[in-house]
């Protein structure tokens, strides 16, 4: 799996984690676990002296100090000026990278930007609407985004794909520049020679759009061998995408009122070790996933893969809503909400989170990865529930050499 889509998916588990241990009320939360470091805030933290990793999430989330090993911060609006000796992963809507960083840098969000302070040992990788390098670079560049600003050196190669690329003064670049856009840029000789930059022209959206599908069409038509109904519109797919978040509402509403004491008590549980939930989560679809393979070759099971199709898409289902549900409502209660909301409030919360984590799948790369995590989260939460009510129904047999239990003997009436 390459680096950047690794970092996803440990943020998407550090946002999850980090998120749940942070108490009612509580501005900070920071814990130690070896060299490993986790921080849950929703502002300032104090000065950062980390021997090891760092995770670290939060609304608003300004780091300082030094981190001898890798950094792991998601959150809403991150002020990163904590120096990093190993490498920086970083997810959010805003970034503001102030400090150097000795190994690589991965950046993920809306807007993001590295100060002239931010002197990068290694790789810079960026993947964003609003980029600008103002750090310098001692490795490798690349930048994916809308509107990219390059004003500092880098000592190897850079590749550029964007709606508009831009060089200030400062901007140097010793090896090879890759750039796609909709036109070329006049790029200054001393930024980097003509022989040493390769362009591709990239389409407007609208004509990727297009293409991809007339290309979608054209590749059923041929796979299918006959013409094939036009692709749904635009109001279709939007009809779609609300009755799909008005399904999950109302499922989960459903849930909380047939059964709130069962979904309260898989909540606890949780919110208590999200981070085992999500490996619980990996090996519960794992197992059902195996069943189809299994099915197939013992010949016999052929009828039941429809039903372990069935179990998969079901338990997929109710994994999303209660990792969504446990997240909404926990975010809710971290930042000030009642404890023990009502019902109604709670079915809000739900609705909110769903629509939330939905829109989230439209940001490139970084939403899904979060919503796949979630899902992992909320089918580990199932899993432990199942197994705690499969192991209260074994009977517990008596361990040799203890005596068994007393039996009080009926009492006699004296005669």
């Amino acid at each position: 799996m390459p680096a950047s889509l690794r970092a996803v998916a440990l943020l998407g588990s550090v946002l999850l984690a980090t998120a749940a241990v942070l108490p009612l009320g509580a501005e900070t939360v920071q814990t130690t676990n070896g060299t490993d470091t986790f921080i849950a805030t929703s502002s300032a933290m104090p000065d950062l002296q980390a021997p090891g990793d760092v995770f670290a999430s939060g609304g608003a989330v300004v780091t300082k100090g030094r981190v001898v090993g890798d950094a792991h911060v998601a959150g809403f609006d991150l002020d990163l000026e904590a120096e990093v000796a190993g490498d920086l992963y970083a997810a959010g809507a805003a970034i503001t990278v102030r400090a150097p960083v000795g190994g690589d840098l991965s950046t993920m969000g809306f807007s993001l930007r590295t100060a002239d302070t931010a002197i990068t040992t290694g790789n810079v990788r960026m993947l964003g609407s609003t980029i600008t390098i103002d750090g310098p670079v001692g490795g490798s560049l690349a930048a994916i985004g809308g509107e990219i600003t390059l004003d500092a050196a880098v000592t190897g190669d850079a590749l550029l794909q964007g709606g508009s690329i831009a060089f200030g003064p400062k901007a140097r670049i010793a090896g090879t520049l890759t750039y796609s856009a909709p036109e070329p840029v006049t790029i200054p000789d001393d930024v980097v020679p003509a022989a040493r930059v390769v362009y591709h022209k990239t389409p407007p959206l609208m004509d990727r759009i297009d293409h991809m599908r007339d290309w979608g069409a054209g590749w059923v038509d041929g796979w299918a061998g006959r013409d094939m109904p036009a692709l749904p519109s635009t109001f279709a797919l939007l009809t779609g995408f609300l009755v799909t978040l008005g399904f999950l509402t109302l499922l989960g509403g459903a849930l909380l009122a047939l059964a709130p004491q069962r979904v309260e008590g898989l909540r606890l549980a949780g919110i208590r070790q999200p981070a085992l939930m999500v490996l619980f989560g990996v090996l519960g679809i794992a197992t059902l996933s195996g069943l189809v393979p299994v099915a197939v070759m013992t010949v016999i099971g052929l009828p039941f893969v429809p039903i372990v199709v069935l179990a998969i898409l079901l338990v997929w289902t109710l994994g999303y809503v209660l990792g969504v549900y446990v997240v909404a409502l926990r975010l809710y209660q971290a930042f000030g909400g009642r404890e023990d909301p009502a019902p109604a409030l709670r079915i809000a919360l739900l609705g909110g989170g769903v629509v939330a984590f939905s829109l989230l799948n439209f940001v490139p790369v970084l939403g899904w990865m979060v919503n796949f995590v979630l899902v992992l989260f909320g089918i580990g939460t199932l899993s432990t529930g199942v197994l705690r009510a499969l192991a209260a129904r074994i009977p517990q047999e008596p361990v040799a050499g203890e005596p068994p239990p007393s039996v009080s003997a009926p009492s006699v009436p004296a005669g």
